[in-house]
């Protein structure tokens, strides 16, 4: 496994998020809480200190005794837990009261005096009221993010999970179909993507399954067409060979036609390899579709005639830009299908559109395709009609078809298909710019 849990990263990364949050907002509130109680504590002392300063002012302009403002002193030292100074205008210290405070978090606060007093000024050293509450502050808000954060982990860690389970429902499905099992289809999850993710899944898989079944069928079927035709080929053959049977002209002809059978079935094996092949092989002209389809209809009309049915051209056609011989064989292809699957008296009708692309449709009053079959119809040696030997064709025609028209920019497709009949749409690149 590559990689750490795409649960464990999204926890992790909006643990992050939230801390970075915390301390960010943590930041700010210290600094507005501690503007705020300078700003609600500190003209209190100053009050008390100009107070002070006042009286013991009052006391120097009188001339009192200094020992009676000393004791004003201790007084103001003891209350404010800090200590208390008078120095006169040169900073000579007067009187002093009181210790140091036992914080290093202090502030100093100084009260002039007037020149009457002889100037200078009272200055007293307190401990910051601030600081206590702002690292109670700071104290209760760590512990507010440490559980905050946890708190987080805990719930991303159980989302996460739950959000990345239709990921891993679907991971397991792709694991059980590459070891076989193509019967597997995966379920997503309440969210959009992942029930998207499950569904493209899905219709892969069902895209492989139907894969699967038309090989097999594929499979069964070329070996029918061609066991069967070797097989009376080798029994003919041995039975002449063993006098059975004379080795005349008639059963020379049996033998032959077994022959003709077996050789068909590969040539349209390598027809539909050389189709598949049709990009590299092609040579792009414009020519008219209409005279191409007339002359295809020409060319069976022996095939409509032993079949007693009637081949029709309509419309008008285009010039197209493709490779004419490869559009040829498959026209022929589609015409021949339609042929094989009209019934005697019946019409295949040829209509052409100057559109851009050009449109051909094909026609037929054959039994249609049923609406079980049509996705399948261009599918290499699918037969709609499963019942073995009742509609001529191995299968390959439709497809060398579609790989030929499409091999030229071009698309082929069932219009439509009832009880009375199957249309086929072919699409061209027009040779004609608009």
């Amino acid at each position: 496994m590559r990689g750490s849990p795409l649960g464990i990263r999204l926890a992790a990364l909006m643990a992050v998020v939230v801390v970075i949050v915390l301390v960010a907002a943590g930041v700010a509130v210290n600094r507005a809480a501690s503007r705020s109680l300078e700003e609600t504590l500190g003209p209190r002392d100053q009050e008390r200190l100009n107070l002070a300063a006042a009286l013991i002012e009052e006391g120097l302009e009188r001339g009192a005794d200094l020992r009676g403002m000393q004791r004003l002193l201790q007084r103001i030292a003891l209350e404010t837990r800090g200590q208390v100074r008078v120095v006169d205008a040169s900073g000579a210290v007067i009187l002093r009261a009181g210790g140091p405070p036992t914080t290093d978090e202090t502030q100093t606060l100084t009260s002039p005096l007037s020149e009457a007093a002889g100037g200078g000024a009272v200055e007293i050293d307190v401990p910051s009221a601030a600081a206590p509450i702002v690292r109670a502050f700071n104290g209760a808000l760590i512990i507010t993010g440490v559980v905050a954060v946890a708190t987080l982990l805990v719930v991303a860690a159980i989302g996460a999970s739950r959000m990345t389970r239709p990921l891993r429902d679907v991971a397991a499905a792709a694991h059980r179909l590459g070891s076989g099992d193509l019967s597997v289809r995966a379920r997503g999850g309440a969210d959009a993507e992942s029930a998207e993710l499950a569904d493209a899944f899905n219709e892969m898989a069902e895209q492989l399954e139907r894969s699967e079944i038309l090989r097999r069928r594929a499979a069964s079927d070329l070996a029918h067409d061609l066991a069967t035709p070797a097989t009376v080929l080798e029994s003919q053959i041995q039975a002449m060979v063993d006098g059975v049977v004379p080795a005349d002209a008639a059963q020379l002809e049996r033998a032959r036609a077994a022959a003709t059978s077996l050789s068909s079935v590969i040539g349209q094996l390598g027809e539909l390899t050389q189709a598949e092949a049709a990009p590299l092989q092609r040579r792009v002209e414009p020519f008219d579709l209409a005279d191409l389809a007339t002359e295809v209809l020409a060319a069976l009309h022996g095939m409509l005639r032993e079949r007693g049915v009637e081949g029709v051209l309509s419309g008008a056609g285009g010039t197209v830009l493709a490779d004419r011989a490869q559009v040829e064989r498959a026209l022929r292809n589609v015409l021949t299908n339609a042929i094989q699957h009209s019934p005697a008296g019946g019409r295949v009708a040829v209509e052409l559109r100057e559109t851009n692309p050009v449109e051909l449709r094909v026609g037929d009053h054959g039994p249609g395709i049923g609406a079980d079959d049509v996705p399948y119809i261009f599918e290499r040696f699918y037969r709609a009609d499963r019942s073995r030997g009742k509609m001529p064709g191995s299968g390959i025609g439709l497809t060398v078809a579609r790989e030929l028209i499409v091999a030229n920019g071009g698309s082929i497709e069932v219009e439509s298909s009832s009880a009375s009949g199957t249309t086929f749409l072919v699409r061209l690149p027009s040779a004609t710019v608009r």
